[in-house]
């Protein structure tokens, strides 16, 4: 796919004019300078222009005094123009200009939106999200299941992946889980192996399995439920049978699990509880008689106390019996007439009462004897039922049984029941089935492409001078892992590590580049013909100041190799598919590093010191208490 950048331009805060950096097409695009100068932004700034839902450009002197951030790209010989407003806190902004003519305002405004550009990126890229594609009388849609900035994982090398031992890919840019998950889905569709139509079947043919697999599985823990369910079952059993409840006997699941039941089903509180109700019905009944009788026995000796009281005012009074009959030999006068006639009515009155103690006292004796007879006959009563602590313990526990019983089946059986809610497989297969009817067989393409990749990589693994000791050895690209490694000529198993960053750093150009003289090899291709590199000087960097030139020749003459490759690349395409390719590389290294070798396919966009930045002075708001520059 024909694809090159032809300027970013920023808008600043502050209004100044705005800052245009100019592209070439077919040509390596340098921009090289010191750190801090703004150079790895330009690869974050193209993505946030390709629309990331994300930003990963630096918050300090960049994004703080940018407004606007803008891409001038052809695709395919048309021209395209995104300017898209800066991010706040690396959430992008929503506002948003476009031009399916590359028109480049004065002053941006936002006229579009998102999700419309979207939709036009992805018919250039040849993707369309309304594709359907149609089966056993129904139909996948391709929706967001492919998007054309998938394919944008082949058209970066960051400074953190360039160098990386097993990262091959730029995944730290973007969602890393979701991205690599979508290159395992589009990598086939990328080199030519698969089409959408593939693609889309697959993908759905492995939802599908999926759930199959989700659904065997709970099917297996139903299983182990089922036979959990059974222990569960003769336990409770055995302690219903300890507990005498029922009756002693083997029984197989089923039935004992019904015989469970029926024992809930019957057992009501009349049942066993009786027993604990009677007997504190009976202790209660107990206590209230020995109240009473202690009560009479209180009264009696109450009462007991009153009599000897009487008798001794009796014995007081018995005098006057004679002086009554001897009432002659007195004084006689009427006052003490009066007094003695006193004294004998009150003394009648207590010999009265004296004479009915004796019917009372032997009716208290009586009932007292009555209550103890019925607090005999409970505690008879009480010796057949549980009226010691164990006793009552054990019984108290027959009824918190009950209740565990009931609450335990209640939870077994709703998981038991489990298997209600298991999905109909049948449907599921049948449609894996009417899917696998369309899906080209692509095994054998798939090893033919791979090998064909393997080659294109090895050419460019054949023709650096920098490999060292690996430089006789075989490239193989690891389908899983998405990366190459390297492996003697005789031996099947590859190298597990080989050195030094630079080496590293060659592996990710052998594979790029190969990957993209694929992809321009193919007849359609959905990745755009354009590389951008960020840093691959950083091996031979590390440690010194990016400013200063690398210090030993070899490590000058690896990355001169690198260059040469990379000028090489896009003159064998040139020749060899009549095709145009560009490259945009961010660097330290010096202009002379690609002078001194006459490497013709490279440009020097700008240098980025003395002063010169991405973003210049003047365009840097400045506060109360910094001086002007």
């Amino acid at each position: 796919m024909n694809f090159h950048i032809k300027k970013i331009i920023l808008w600043f805060k502050n209004e100044s004019e705005p800052r245009e950096i100019t592209f070439l097409p077919n040509k390596v695009n340098v921009i090289t300078g010191g750190s801090g100068t703004g150079k790895s932004s330009i690869l974050s700034i193209f993505d946030y222009c390709m629309l990331s839902t994300n930003a990963s450009i630096t918050e300090e002197i960049i994004n703080e005094n940018i407004l606007w951030y803008g891409l001038d790209f052809k695709i395919n010989d048309k021209d395209f123009t995104i300017v898209r407003k800066h991010p706040d806190k690396h959430i992008g902004s929503k506002e948003i200009y476009f031009s399916s003519n590359g028109i480049v305002p004065e002053v941006p405004k936002a006229n579009n939106d998102i999700k419309v550009v979207k939709t036009a990126l992805e018919q250039e890229f040849g993707i369309d999200e309304s594709l359907k594609i149609p089966f056993g009388g129904k139909h996948i849609a391709a929706g967001s299941k492919i998007s054309y900035r998938y394919f944008l994982l082949f058209n970066t090398l960051s400074e953190d992946t360039i160098a990386h031992t097993n990262t091959f890919f730029d995944y730290h840019l973007y969602d890393r889980d979701k991205y690599i998950e979508a290159m395992t889905r589009i990598f086939y569709l990328a080199i030519g192996v698969d089409d959408v139509s593939n693609v889309l079947a697959k993908e759905r043919i492995d939802k599908l399995e999926k759930e199959l697999l989700k659904i065997e599985k709970k099917k297996k823990a139903l299983d182990k439920e089922e036979r959990l369910f059974g222990e569960k079952i003769l336990l409770l059993l055995k302690q219903a049978q300890e507990f005498d409840l029922i009756e002693r006997k083997l029984f197989t699941v089923e039935d004992g699990h019904q015989r469970l039941l029926q024992l809930i089903n019957q057992f009501k509180t009349a049942s066993y509880s009786n027993n604990m109700q009677t007997v504190d019905e009976l202790n209660k009944s107990k206590r209230s008689i020995w109240r009473k009788i202690r009560n009479l026995e209180r009264f009696s000796s109450e009462y007991d106390t009153y009599k000897k009281s009487l008798k001794s005012d009796y014995e007081s009074l018995k005098p006057i019996e004679y002086l009554k009959d001897n009432f002659e030999e007195l004084i006689p006068t009427i006052e003490l007439k009066t007094f003695l006639s006193t004294l004998e009515t009150s003394l009648q009155s207590i010999k009265s009462e004296i004479s009915n103690r004796k019917a009372l006292t032997t009716n208290v004796k009586s009932e007292i004897k009555v209550l103890k007879a019925k607090a005999t006959e409970i505690d008879l009563q009480l010796s057949s039922l549980p009226t010691t602590t164990k006793d009552y313990t054990d019984e108290a526990q027959k009824f918190i049984f009950i209740g565990e019983l009931k609450s335990q089946l209640n939870f077994y059986e709703n998981k038991w029941n489990l298997e209600d809610e298991l999905d109909d497989t049948s449907s599921i297969t049948e449609e894996i089935e009417e899917l696998s009817i369309i899906i080209n067989d692509t095994k054998e393409k798939r090893r033919i492409v791979i090998g064909e990749l393997e080659s294109s990589i090895q050419r460019y693994f054949d023709a650096s001078n920098s490999m060292g000791v690996y430089e006789n050895y075989k490239v193989h690209f690891d389908v899983k892992e998405k990366n190459i490694k390297v492996r003697k000529p005789k031996e099947l198993h590859a190298q597990k590590t080989i050195g030094s960053k630079s080496n590293y750093m060659f592996l990710h150009l052998f594979m790029f580049l190969g990957l993209h003289e694929h992809f321009i090899s193919l007849e359609d291709s959905y990745v755009p013909q354009f590389l951008i590199l960020d840093q691959p000087s950083q091996p031979y960097y590390e440690g010194k100041k990016e400013d200063v030139e690398i210090g030993k020749d070899d490590d000058k003459a690896k990355l001169q190799d690198a260059f040469s490759l990379l000028n090489n690349f896009i003159g064998n395409l040139n020749e060899d598919y009549n095709d145009e390719f560009q490259m945009i590389m961010l660097e330290h290294a010096p202009e002379k590093y690609w002078t001194e070798k006459q490497l013709t396919n490279f440009h020097l966009v700008e240098e980025f010191r003395n002063g010169n930045a991405l973003v210049p002075d003047r365009a840097i708001i400045k506060t109360d208490d910094e001086p002007d520059a």
